[in-house]
């Protein structure tokens, strides 16, 4: 039995050039219900999805190798990054500044 999942594409122009990446948006795996990877019950959500105004979906079959190279690609981008003291200094000289022009 074959394994699939969603994913979005997106394509931008940036900098005078096309880019692109794609989003693993649901899991490959069955861990909560054992038929939740089964072409069917994907094809349903992927209509689920599109009503909610998501473009650009896509149902693939469950490869190894790419799924786990678009998984790493994406935690790198949404890789956590640690809040600096200089970080909090300038947020809060941005808050006070907000909230003094407010109170003119």
């Amino acid at each position: 039995m074959s394994k699939y999942y969603i994913s979005q594409t997106f394509v931008e122009y940036i900098d005078d050039r096309l880019s692109f990446r794609e989003v693993v948006l649901t899991r490959a795996d069955a861990r909560v219900d054992k038929d939740g990877a089964r072409y069917e019950n994907v094809k349903m959500f992927m209509h689920k999805l599109r009503s909610l105004g998501i473009e650009n979906l896509h149902i693939n079959e469950y490869e190894k190798k790419k799924y786990s190279r678009l998984i790493r690609a994406q935690n790198k981008r949404h890789k956590e990054r640690k809040l600096t003291a200089a970080d909090l200094a300038k947020m809060t000289e941005e808050a006070d500044k907000e909230l003094s022009a407010e109170n003119v």
